[in-house]
């Protein structure tokens, strides 16, 4: 998790735009609501930064496409570790092509969390 850029609910609430008393009520709503990925780390909510379309202040749309995907085995840390590492379709982690190829990074993560066949 060392190499995941984290921010706290209350930075995460000021990149979104969001003015509430409760930043990690909020962010903890919209993980449960798959709006956000979130992380806890030493008993804070923490969300990671790559998925924050800073200029526009929102959540990359592709986002909320891999949550809805996601598999309930695939922790919020075991796909932050997929979307964070080098990937053969894209020569890069597929969090560093949000917002550019979103289509081939959802056919990615759908790929990777098929069940294994063998037979």
């Amino acid at each position: 998790m060392a190499s995941i850029e984290l921010i706290d609910a209350s930075q995460a609430c000021a990149l979104l735009r969001l003015e509430t008393d409760a930043p990690e009520g909020t962010i903890q709503a919209m993980a449960r609501d798959n709006a956000v990925i979130a992380l806890v780390q030493n008993g804070k909510t923490m969300v990671p930064v790559f998925q924050f379309d800073t200029e526009n202040g929102r959540v990359f749309d592709v986002v909320r496409d891999i949550l809805a995907l996601r598999p309930a085995r695939v922790s919020n840390l075991r796909l932050c570790y997929w979307l964070t590492r080098a990937h053969v379709d894209f020569h890069c982690a597929p969090a560093q092509r949000f917002g550019k190829d979103d289509s081939a990074i959802v056919a990615a993560f759908a790929r990777y969390i098929e069940p294994d066949r063998h037979g």
